[in-house]
């Protein structure tokens, strides 16, 4: 897989290479460390928000500004023509016609690869359902690394919402990349989607599950994913 990333979708971490994950951790330090100067003040980014969001449409929208983009795009899809009738491709398209990105939140999985496959420009997934959230396990995986130093074979221990938390399952994936040991806590009806263990287990990533994280106190010094708060701890 090409390391480049130039033009392309981001929908799933799934989709990207080690390399790539490495890449954009990479240029993350380097933005935050003001060492890595880029302008997109020809570019019209258009945020598609169709269910409500603070954080991450704020960050998105935060982040564009700074980089001196032009931003359009709607916080609910209340005002949209889909309210008449109008499909959600056929709205994608119309929306594609006037950015050069767009970035996709929608409460139905799938959406924002359905939004890929009809426009001609680059779509960022920023939560679709109870899929993914692959732009936040990447904010994830940077604090982490900042935070312990490195990123390869941690132990991490996630707890919460392990069945419907769409940015577990992209933090979940992109920590597999680096070969961790996971202790999933939950209950039983909240406990991980059977495809994705099986993704774990066919990568040979070892994981366990616990209903306390009493349990998993006396293994190791590790890292606390808390799928409520969506905040890592050590």
């Amino acid at each position: 897989m090409s390391t480049t990333l130039f033009q392309r979708d981001m929908l799933s971490i799934a989709d990207l290479s080690l390399s790539q994950i490495r890449t954009i951790l990479d240029l993350a330090a380097q933005f935050k460390k003001k060492s890595l100067k880029v302008s997109l003040a020809n570019k019209i980014i258009a945020h598609c928000f169709f269910e409500p969001s603070t954080r991450t449409r704020l960050s998105f929208e935060s982040a564009a500004l700074r980089l001196e983009a032009k931003v359009i795009g709607f916080a609910n899809a209340e005002s949209l023509s889909m309210t008449k009738g109008e499909t959600f491709s056929d709205t994608i398209k119309t929306i594609d016609t006037y950015a050069d990105l767009l970035i996709v939140r929608h409460p139905r999985e799938g959406a924002a690869r359905l939004a890929a496959e009809v426009a001609q420009h680059p779509v960022i997934n920023a939560g679709d359902g109870a899929n993914q959230h692959p732009t936040q396990a990447l904010a994830d995986l940077l604090t982490i690394e900042e935070t312990q130093s490195r990123l390869t074979e941690r132990a991490i221990a996630i707890v919460g919402d392990l069945k419907y938390g769409r940015t577990v399952h992209s933090l979940i994936q992109a920590c597999a990349r680096f070969n961790c040991r996971f202790y999933f806590i939950a209950p039983s009806l909240l406990t991980l989607p059977e495809d994705l263990s099986d993704e774990l287990k066919h990568q040979g990533i070892r994981f366990s599950y616990h209903r306390d994280l009493a349990e998993v106190i006396p293994k190791n010094r590790y890292i606390v994913y808390d799928t409520v708060a969506a905040r890592t701890f050590s």
